[in-house]
Protein backbone atom coordinates (compact mmCIF):
# COMPACT_ATOMS: atom_id res chain seq x y z
CA UNK A 1 0.00 0.00 0.00
CA UNK A 2 3.05 2.26 -0.49
CA UNK A 3 2.64 5.60 -2.71
CA UNK A 4 4.66 7.96 -3.35
CA UNK A 5 2.16 10.31 -2.50
CA UNK A 6 1.61 9.69 0.61
CA UNK A 7 4.42 7.72 2.27
CA UNK A 8 2.78 7.42 5.72
CA UNK A 9 -0.65 6.79 4.63
CA UNK A 10 -0.58 2.93 5.85
CA UNK A 11 1.13 3.85 8.66
CA UNK A 12 -1.40 6.49 9.40
CA UNK A 13 -4.33 4.43 8.95
CA UNK A 14 -2.80 1.51 11.12
CA UNK A 15 -2.48 4.17 14.65
CA UNK A 16 -5.97 5.28 13.77
CA UNK A 17 -7.50 1.58 13.75
CA UNK A 18 -5.47 0.96 17.05
CA UNK A 19 -6.53 4.49 19.04
CA UNK A 20 -10.14 3.42 17.49
CA UNK A 21 -9.63 -0.26 19.03
CA UNK A 22 -7.89 1.08 22.09
CA UNK A 23 -11.40 3.25 23.16
CA UNK A 24 -13.54 0.53 22.02
CA UNK A 25 -11.24 -1.76 24.34
CA UNK A 26 -11.34 0.71 27.15
CA UNK A 27 -14.71 1.72 27.17
CA UNK A 28 -15.75 -2.22 27.44
CA UNK A 29 -13.54 -3.19 30.33
CA UNK A 30 -15.04 -2.35 33.08
CA UNK A 31 -11.94 -2.60 35.45
CA UNK A 32 -10.78 -5.53 34.51
CA UNK A 33 -6.64 -5.90 34.84
CA UNK A 34 -5.83 -8.13 31.65
CA UNK A 35 -8.26 -5.17 29.22
CA UNK A 36 -6.23 -2.42 30.93
CA UNK A 37 -2.93 -4.26 29.97
CA UNK A 38 -4.14 -5.09 26.66
CA UNK A 39 -5.12 -0.66 25.98
CA UNK A 40 -1.73 -0.11 27.60
CA UNK A 41 0.14 -2.66 24.96
CA UNK A 42 -1.85 -0.43 22.40
CA UNK A 43 -0.72 2.46 23.60
CA UNK A 44 2.55 1.65 23.40
CA UNK A 45 2.35 0.59 19.77
CA UNK A 46 0.89 3.64 18.71
CA UNK A 47 3.98 5.52 20.27
CA UNK A 48 6.46 3.36 18.78
CA UNK A 49 4.76 3.83 15.08
CA UNK A 50 4.89 7.36 15.90
CA UNK A 51 8.26 7.82 17.17
CA UNK A 52 9.76 5.38 14.52
CA UNK A 53 7.75 6.78 11.38
CA UNK A 54 6.82 9.94 12.12
CA UNK A 55 9.29 11.31 13.56
CA UNK A 56 11.92 9.88 11.37
CA UNK A 57 13.46 7.94 14.02
CA UNK A 58 13.62 4.36 11.65
CA UNK A 59 16.90 4.72 10.04
CA UNK A 60 18.60 7.45 12.39
CA UNK A 61 19.18 8.15 15.86
CA UNK A 62 18.83 5.30 17.30
CA UNK A 63 19.62 6.46 20.60
CA UNK A 64 17.26 8.87 20.68
CA UNK A 65 14.47 6.58 19.22
CA UNK A 66 15.55 4.01 22.17
CA UNK A 67 15.63 6.70 25.19
CA UNK A 68 11.72 7.69 23.61
CA UNK A 69 10.44 4.33 23.33
CA UNK A 70 12.15 3.47 26.94
CA UNK A 71 10.09 6.60 28.16
CA UNK A 72 6.92 5.39 26.73
CA UNK A 73 7.49 1.86 28.12
CA UNK A 74 8.47 3.59 31.55
CA UNK A 75 5.30 5.60 31.51
CA UNK A 76 3.02 2.75 30.73
CA UNK A 77 4.42 0.84 33.81
CA UNK A 78 3.47 3.61 35.93
CA UNK A 79 -0.09 3.34 34.12
CA UNK A 80 -0.19 -0.12 35.13
CA UNK A 81 1.35 0.24 38.78
CA UNK A 82 -2.29 1.99 39.55
CA UNK A 83 -4.48 -0.43 38.83
CA UNK A 84 -2.44 -3.30 40.24
CA UNK A 85 -2.02 -1.42 43.44
CA UNK A 86 -5.72 -0.77 43.91
CA UNK A 87 -6.66 -4.33 42.79
CA UNK A 88 -4.57 -5.35 45.62
CA UNK A 89 -5.40 -2.92 48.30
CA UNK A 90 -9.29 -3.17 47.01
Amino acid sequence: MYDARFPLLGTFILVLILAIGGVVFATLSDGNLIVIGAVLLIAFAKARFVILDFMELRHGQRGMALALLAWCALLLLAALARPLLVSTLA
